[in-house]
């Protein structure tokens, strides 16, 4: 779903059984698959020997923990232990700089992925005959779109929040709180199956059309897009079904559809208010960060003086409305919004037709 990916080490603590000193190891970096293949695979081969010793140090440090515990400070034993940790935490450090190392190859290939795919976006809608202030938009949205909501939050964390808000009911307290709010309302363009078109459902309940016309144009601007491999212009209902759309493909849609703007999680009330409703990419309820989830925000409304969010979730169903308070939604928030509105005074045409107007 992201544009872009932002790469973080996480430490595991491997423990001096001693209680002197202790060393930790770097998690190795996922490589985004997002990255076109001729990218990703020269650093899945380097990420394979680095795998491989930290494994080595992982077993290193699970029979040092066993062996050097209790000892005589001072005696031989204690001495010998001592050397081995320092001898394992020089090997820890080179450890570090080299996933370090590829860490920062990850990075640099990420954003020059993301920029190619912002110039390639570009390059279409002016293709398409898009206006001046249709590319800006575009441009400025394509640009904006980053990463979002509580840093440092745990899988468990994002699950136990997603329990939370889908065991509320449709009725009572929230219920009439939330039809007191202020917002567009909830439209329902279906229930989602086994596919990965949440972003088609969302497009669709974000912009009041049928699910056919939101997917007709996203398998137009994905046939049209060489930021996609030619495999996936060449069978664009695959992308939609099996892959998801990038967060890059929501933005371009949106405005396809009418206005966009990104915002951030501090301005979903306010869009909210004003009649605009906001896609944001959630974590899935496995609590999967690596995955991403497109759902709805129709209003907002105070819940116990605080603000709270009236949700559509297309695997819930057409009718169905999830009630979610603005912790719980920056606990799953995974990049900023996507506000739409529609274009004043007009009714949305495919995209290939805006290459005729």
């Amino acid at each position: 779903m992201k544009l872009t990916n932002s790469i973080y080490l996480l430490l595991i603590a491997v423990v001096f059984a001693a209680g002197s000193a202790q060393a930790s190891l770097p998690t190795l970096p996922e490589i985004p698959p997002m990255l076109p293949d001729e990218v990703r695979q020269p650093l899945i081969v380097k990420r394979i020997p680095l795998a491989h010793r930290k494994q080595t140090l992982i077993e290193e440090g699970e029979l040092f923990n066993r062996s050097c515990v209790n000892l005589e400070k001072g005696s031989s034993r204690h001495q010998d232990c001592l050397a081995k940790q320092a001898e394992f935490e020089a090997h820890v450090e080179v450890l570090r700089r080299d996933i370090g190392q590829l860490v920062d190859e990850i990075d640099a290939a990420v954003q020059a992925e993301g920029a190619r795919i912002i110039k390639s976006m570009n390059a279409l809608a002016a293709r398409l005959g898009w206006s001046a202030d249709e590319r800006a938009r575009l441009d400025k949205a394509l640009n904006s779109l980053n990463s979002d909501g509580t840093p440092g939050v745990t899988s468990a964390q994002i699950r136990h929040a997603w329990k939370e808000l889908l065991a509320r009911g449709q009725d009572g307290d929230f219920a009439r709180e939330a039809s007191q709010g202020e917002g567009p309302g909830f439209p329902g363009a279906g229930t989602q199956t086994q596919y990965q078109d949440c972003v088609i459902f969302a497009l669709a309940n974000a912009a009041g059309l049928p699910y056919g016309v939101a997917a007709t144009r996203a398998a137009e601007l994905i046939r049209q897009g060489d930021w996609r491999s030619a495999a996936d212009r060449a069978n664009p209902q695959h992308v939609i079904e099996q892959k998801g759309l990038n967060g890059g493909e929501v933005v371009m849609l949106a405005e396809a559809f009418g206005q966009v703007e990104v915002v951030t999680r501090s301005d979903f009330e306010k869009t909210l208010k004003a009649g605009r409703p906001v896609l944001v990419n959630v974590v899935p309820q496995d609590g999967d960060v690596r995955g991403g989830h497109e759902v709805v925000l129709t209003r907002t409304f105070q819940h116990g003086g605080a603000p709270w969010f009236e949700m559509m979730d297309s695997n819930q169903g057409a009718q169905r409305r999830l009630y979610v308070g603005a912790q719980e939604l920056n606990t799953v928030l995974q990049e900023n919004g996507v506000a739409f509105r529609p274009e004043p005074g007009t009714t949305p045409t495919l995209l290939r037709q805006r290459e005729t107007q």
